[in-house]
């Protein structure tokens, strides 16, 4: 079953929440019951903060004390109970608090992204005696994306099933070449995403792998990014714990890179005007609640609503580039200059590399609240 992602980048709600399985034992089943939800709230606290921050600074993350946890969780919510007498196992949802899970790793002097990227469409690409393969069979490499099931991160990733619209844009040379014209086509088939083509070969005898990676930015040729690394195998490690250990890593990876052109520096505030082209009410809403799961924007305000334009103010953390990049994660794009700057709804995501920086920004008050 392919990786499910939704359509548009995660909101604030969503980045901070997850959901992780429980499966305890103790001398009753509430006693296991209660077992279980406690070693469930720190999985699923070290998981979110996996999700927000760098491999490297795993070090100086906080604990998950008790005291910690009951200042960060929300709630929860609990799906597929089973139990016996002894045993509990299900499905825990807990939601967290932003700004408490914020402050903490500020506190720690911990950087941290809570950006979303908008889904990116995966092809698994396996060399095989000098071909690229993609939607032929055998391809253990996409058969291993396809069942997949990495943490969530801030890059949630989809792996096409090859239905006849995919095989028709593109193929295994194609991807494995950067074809954009290609990769745009295949892009089209999933809400202008951007690609990325991961492309594995697999030693003999199954002694390792190595897998080269890429994102690319369809129709914005020099935007891409690419990885490598190589994976040996285990003793007794068979394939397909070989295949999920190299998917996990280049998940990782692509994530990883997304975090560092994405961190957020709370200190730097800034407020920017725009019009926002309509054509009636219900078209001001829909953009304003692109900026509402617009993590940099702090807070929008109505200026002024007419049958053609809206006026709007945002109040924004960050660089005026991670400002840009945040939006086009929602569909939004902003562009102009000042004081001449519009923003409205469009299909395409800009790569996190950062575009230049638009003129005539001037360091903003404090945000106040929405209107």
């Amino acid at each position: 079953m392919a990786l499910a992602v939704p359509a548009s980048a995660l909101t604030r709600a969503e980045i901070f929440t997850v959901s992780v399985p429980v499966d305890a034992t103790a001398a009753s089943a509430t006693a296991a019951r209660d077992t279980a939800r406690l070693d469930g709230e720190r999985r699923a606290f070290a998981t979110l903060l996996d999700r927000l921050t760098l491999a490297k600074d795993r070090g100086r993350l906080p604990a998950a004390t008790d005291t910690t946890l009951n200042e960060v969780i929300i709630g929860f919510e609990v799906a597929n109970e089973r139990r016996s007498t002894v045993r509990y196992l299900a499905d825990y949802t807990f939601r967290f608090r932003p700004d408490a899970v914020e402050q903490l790793l500020r506190d720690r002097g911990v950087p941290f992204a809570e950006t979303a990227s908008k889904p990116v469409v995966v092809l698994p690409v396996l060399e095989s005696d000098g071909k690229p393969l993609l939607w032929d069979d055998p391809n253990p490499w996409r058969d291993a994306w396809s069942s997949a099931k990495p943490p969530q991160g801030l890059v949630p990733m989809r792996v096409p099933l090859g239905e006849v619209e995919d095989v028709s844009a593109i193929d295994g040379a194609k991807a494995d070449a950067g074809d954009d014209s290609r990769l745009q086509a295949i892009s089209a088939n999933y809400d202008h995403a951007d690609v990325l083509v991961t492309r594995a070969t697999i030693h003999p005898d199954n002694s390792g792998i190595d897998v080269s990676t890429t994102r690319f930015v369809p129709g914005a040729p020099g935007g891409e990014q690419s990885w490598t690394a190589s994976y040996a195998a285990n003793q007794a490690e068979i394939e397909k714990d070989l295949l999920a250990r190299a998917i996990a890593g280049t998940v990782a990876q692509v994530n990883d890179a997304w975090k560092q052109a994405n961190m957020l520096d709370y200190s730097q505030t800034a407020t920017l005007t725009v019009t926002v082209p309509t054509d009636d009410l219900n078209s001001w809403l829909a953009v304003r609640q692109r900026l509402a799961a617009t993590t940099a924007v702090r807070s929008s305000q109505l200026l002024s609503l007419d049958r053609h334009n809206a006026r709007v103010e945002l109040h924004f953390v960050g660089s005026p580039d991670q400002l840009r990049v945040g939006l086009a994660q929602n569909n939004l794009n902003l562009s102009g200059s000042d004081p001449d700057w519009v923003l409205q709804r469009g299909g395409n995501a800009l790569r996190e590399t950062p575009a230049p920086s638009p003129p005539g920004l001037q360091p903003g008050p404090s945000p106040q609240p929405s209107q």
